[in-house]
């Protein structure tokens, strides 16, 4: 027993030992990577390049990726390096405002959009809120790089679908907003809600939700409701909705 004892607390010693090793390994895997002990210790573990530690090609490919389904970004990525392509001498193709409301709606938030540009020689300048791009720089073979991977992102299915929500919601908007004061268009709605089945209390039946561009409507409705009994709610918001 005393032998079994001693075995089992000397196992317990070397188990905690090795996990504090290991626990200490790994809360410093940061810096050991910069140091490459972890190509030291796990000889046969490949650690990925950084993507900026790729070629132009695959940054660019990979970059166009990432930000394709955000159709407004890539529409402006792909107009912004055509205008440089086409004309690299002028000034204004050459430096980006990343604090003006076009940069912000349709670039800042997108990923991938200015690392595409970084890609493509832009620099981030530090004492103001531009990118620039010197003319000694512009490189034909990257910006024919980048606008074929963005005319190639453009016939994706991630960005046509985003396209068409983008339009939809659009459109629903319009639909909502824009003939709030027109007496026909009131007239119409009212005979949508009037074919629609009084709601049922709280607590009873379920509860419906649908956004409607920047709007979310919500009504509830019982079990033996019908999908024309939602369409007539609907038609209550915007007597063209149905149709959408």
């Amino acid at each position: 027993n005393n032998t079994l004892k001693q075995s089992n607390k000397t196992t317990s010693n070397n188990t905690l030992k090795s996990t504090t090793h290991y626990t200490t390994a790994a809360s410093g895997t940061t810096s050991s990577l910069s140091m490459g002990s972890i190509g030291k210790h796990h000889p046969n573990v490949k650690l990925p390049k950084k993507l900026e530690e790729k070629s132009k090609e695959e940054q660019i490919l990979r970059n166009v990726d990432r930000v394709k389904s955000h159709p407004s970004s890539v529409d402006t990525l792909y107009k912004a390096l055509v205008a440089l392509r086409n004309d690299p001498n002028n000034d204004k193709f050459r430096k980006i405002d990343k604090s003006s409301k076009g940069y912000q709606r349709s670039l800042a938030n997108a990923p991938g959009a200015e690392a595409l540009l970084l890609t493509m020689n832009f620099t981030n300048n530090r004492n103001t809120n531009f990118l620039l791009l010197d003319r000694s720089r512009v490189d034909p073979a990257l910006l024919y790089l980048g606008i074929s991977a963005l005319e190639n992102a453009k016939n994706s299915t991630e960005y046509k679908e985003a396209k068409q929500l983008l339009q939809f919601q659009k459109d629903i908007r319009d639909v909502m907003f824009s003939v709030n004061s027109s007496e026909s268009e009131a007239v119409l709605r009212a005979g949508f809600m009037s074919n629609c089945p009084t709601e049922p209390p709280e607590g009873r039946g379920a509860l419906m939700q649908v956004t409607l561009g920047d709007e979310v409507v919500r009504r509830r409705f019982d079990a033996d409701d019908t999908l024309q009994d939602i369409l007539n709610w609907l038609g209550g918001h915007g007597s063209m909705i149905p149709d959408k």
